[in-house]
């Protein structure tokens, strides 16, 4: 439970800026994000459930992120509204985090494959 709320708590702080979080050297040569500093701590088991082997999954997104429509967008920065990521005309709320988000690298959002101005690398 504590791990949730610290988790939530960084999430908020970082809310409103666009991308999850700088990259920054974490264990080893493994880069991760400044906002998930806390799980790294814990393992990686925290996101590659059951086996640091395994692929991260949406699962574990929305574990600590909640679902789709509980996360926060700034819509003031969106270039027009129909740019609202977490709403997308393509995918509706179907989108897989994975799609646009990334944890060791940065990674151009699916959307940024068409509308390449849209959406900056995070």
């Amino acid at each position: 439970m504590n791990k949730l709320l610290l988790t939530l708590l960084i999430g908020f702080v970082f809310a409103g800026n666009v991308n999850a979080g700088e990259l920054v050297k974490m264990k080893g040569s493994t880069q991760g994000r400044v906002n998930h500093e806390s799980l790294y701590q814990e393992g990686c088991k925290s996101c590659h459930q059951g086996s640091g082997k395994q692929n991260a999954t949406d699962a574990a997104c929305v574990e600590c992120h909640g679902d789709i429509t509980s996360i926060p967008v700034d819509e003031k920065k969106l270039p027009i509204p129909e740019a609202h990521p977490h709403k997308s005309l393509h995918y509706n709320e179907g989108a897989s985090c994975l799609a646009c988000h990334a944890e060791h690298e940065k990674k151009a959002p699916v959307c940024a494959e068409c509308h390449r101005t849209w959406f900056k690398e995070m």
